[in-house]
């Protein structure tokens, strides 16, 4: 049961960590009465904000425990103390039986979800190009939503910081790392993390939000929201 305990303390800090540097990025939010690639009818007509939207789409981990399902590793964590059951962790509609499962699981699933997201297709049949959930049988405004999207994600990237060297390059990183017996800290939007992983999905959720962003703000909203 500690180990159990250890282990969700240590990814919810890991989420934690993300949770706040996503809230501290947020910015101004255009007002949603207009359409968006990360809104539904039903987004749209509660008003809610199209960014957060989009976000809310990105894949999660879930808790269950038992039948009763639980918001977070705290509460799963309690449930199963409680009932004497063990958690289940469940990400895009597959289980997993321990916490380090389910978290690669979760970084594998968002960067998959983000690459069909920027991933350009195009119907044989009817010409129209999809991308980022909106679809255009026009060339030119596909071309251009394809370029916008591509520049958007691609403007971020990870850096590795060893010490007090900075580089853009993996391989050099770990050269340095090798020959300085320093430990390699991957930088995503300036969140610093010690794990590859966290660092991968801080990457992909970051790449995501770029692109949802720039279609967001391409759509030219009439108003914004401090």
């Amino acid at each position: 049961m500690k180990q159990m305990m250890l282990a969700l303390a240590l990814i919810s800090l890991l989420f934690a960590s993300y949770t706040m540097a996503q809230e501290k990025s947020e910015g101004q939010c255009p007002a949603t009465t207009a359409t968006s690639i990360a809104s539904d009818d039903e987004t749209k007509a509660k008003g809610q904000c199209p960014i957060e939207a989009a976000l809310a789409k990105l894949p999660t981990i879930a808790y269950k425990v038992g039948d009763e399902s639980a918001c977070c590793s705290n509460s799963a964590a309690a449930l199963a103390k409680k009932t004497g059951k063990p958690i289940e962790y469940v990400v895009a509609d597959k289980s997993f039986d321990n916490d380090q499962a389910a978290f690669t699981s979760l970084v594998e699933q968002t960067e998959k979800f983000v690459s069909e997201f920027t991933t350009p297709s195009k119907c044989e049949v009817s010409g129209a190009t999809s991308i980022a959930g909106k679809s255009c049988s026009c060339p030119v405004q596909a071309e251009q939503t394809v370029a916008l999207v591509k520049n958007a994600a691609d403007s971020i990237a990870m850096t590795y910081l060893v010490g007090e060297k900075s580089c853009d390059c993996p391989v050099e990183a770990k050269e340095i790392a090798t020959q300085s017996g320093e430990k390699t800290i991957y930088v995503v939007n300036g969140e610093k993390t010690e794990c590859e992983m966290t660092a991968r999905l801080n990457l992909a959720r970051a790449k995501y939000k770029a692109a949802v962003e720039s279609l967001v703000k391409a759509e030219k909203p009439t108003a914004t929201i401090d």
